[in-house]
């Protein structure tokens, strides 16, 4: 089944365009359906309506940045191509709703503009080239009042052409517009190594930088339990699970299966990025172990069909999702939900 606003949102973007937000890779097998959502969708919440809580307090807070949810909204790239104005409507919702909003270097409408609608959203910058280019972007959302750095380590970028997400380029696109990005100064999208050589060392200076402007870091595709057990150790502040989506292959596994495995070698905050399609999957996600879940398909939908009034509508109705499911939990705060609170379902 369509989520709300995919309908509208394919009618109005045409189908090619319409794949690549989708993100299926070339890998997948036909309509394979996405794995990521699959797996928050095996489990089911426990309710537990006998403990007598009065009110419940959904926000959450992260290295002293307080949140009114568990929910926030992920990166994506070339906005402009999805909306005339173009993150700026969610950069809107989201300050009135207080949530955090990741903006990726990819994205053509400047940090400035940005920062001078939202000056809490996160910066997400790909792992790829020279540190100087990173710490050089660092400093401008420093100054544009961006409140937190995500790195990440697995972009979903393509050596071949013909790989792209949905077999659309988005660099193409910007490139015929006469776009350039924030991390770019040329039209198109910044070109950056597809496999970058990056090995801690680059993080620790990457991480020095951050700290110098008091901006936590988080590194984000992150999957291997020895990845996030040596994270804390090179000066980050946060671990982001995932597959990017699965825009690179169907293969990868889901942040969702693995937030166990990380959450046994490592006490730095987790977040949950790919499959969050409502509130509930964030309550289930906040119960795995992820502080906060990123969502960006269905937002993007959102944009598309009905501009800021329907992301708002969107992630509002979200937040009083995780209101009214936490409090059947029997929760007074996020921080009590746990693994009691779900079960899984077996086939």
């Amino acid at each position: 089944m369509p989520t709300r606003f995919e309908l509208t949102a394919r009618e109005r973007l045409g189908d090619a365009l319409f794949r690549y937000m989708q993100g299926q890779p070339a890998d997948a097998l036909g309509n394979e359906p996405d794995a990521n959502q699959q797996a928050l969708r095996r489990f089911r919440l426990l309710p537990r309506v006998l403990q007598g809580n009065e009110s419940i307090d959904t926000q959450i807070s992260l290295h002293q940045q307080n949140w009114s949810a568990p929910i926030g909204v992920g990166a994506f790239a070339g906005d402009r191509i999805f909306h005339d104005e173009g993150v700026l409507p969610i950069a809107r919702a989201c300050k009135r709703l207080q949530l955090p909003l990741v903006i990726s270097e990819e994205s053509v409408t400047t940090l400035e503009q940005i920062g001078a609608e939202y000056d809490r959203c996160w910066l997400q910058l790909r792992a790829a080239g020279d540190v100087g280019r990173i710490n050089a972007l660092i400093d401008q959302a420093a100054q544009a009042g961006f409140k937190n750095i995500v790195l990440t380590v697995l972009a979903p970028v393509h050596p071949v052409a013909g790989l792209q997400p949905g077999g659309f380029s988005i660099g193409d696109a910007l490139k015929q517009r006469g776009w350039h990005t924030i991390g770019g100064t040329q039209p198109g999208v910044a070109p950056l190594p597809a496999f970058p050589v990056w090995r801690w060392q680059e993080i620790d200076e990457v991480a020095a930088h951050c700290a110098n402007h008091q901006l936590p870091l988080w590194l984000k595709g992150v999957l291997h339990h020895d990845d996030a057990a040596q994270a804390a150790q090179h000066g980050v502040s946060g671990v982001i699970a995932s597959n990017i989506g699965l825009r690179q292959s169907a293969r990868w596994a889901t942040p969702v299966d693995q937030l166990p495995d990380l959450q046994a070698v490592t006490r730095l905050p987790l977040l949950l990025d790919g499959g969050v399609r409502c509130g509930s999957d964030a309550v289930v996600a906040r119960c795995l172990g992820a502080s906060l879940s990123l969502s960006v398909r269905p937002i993007i939908s959102a944009l598309v069909a009905g501009g800021e009034s329907a992301v708002f509508d969107l992630l509002s109705g979200w937040i009083n999702e995780v209101t009214a499911i936490s409090h059947w939990c029997g929760v007074s705060d996020m921080a009590a939900l746990n693994g009691s609170f779900i079960t899984e379902e077996r086939h």
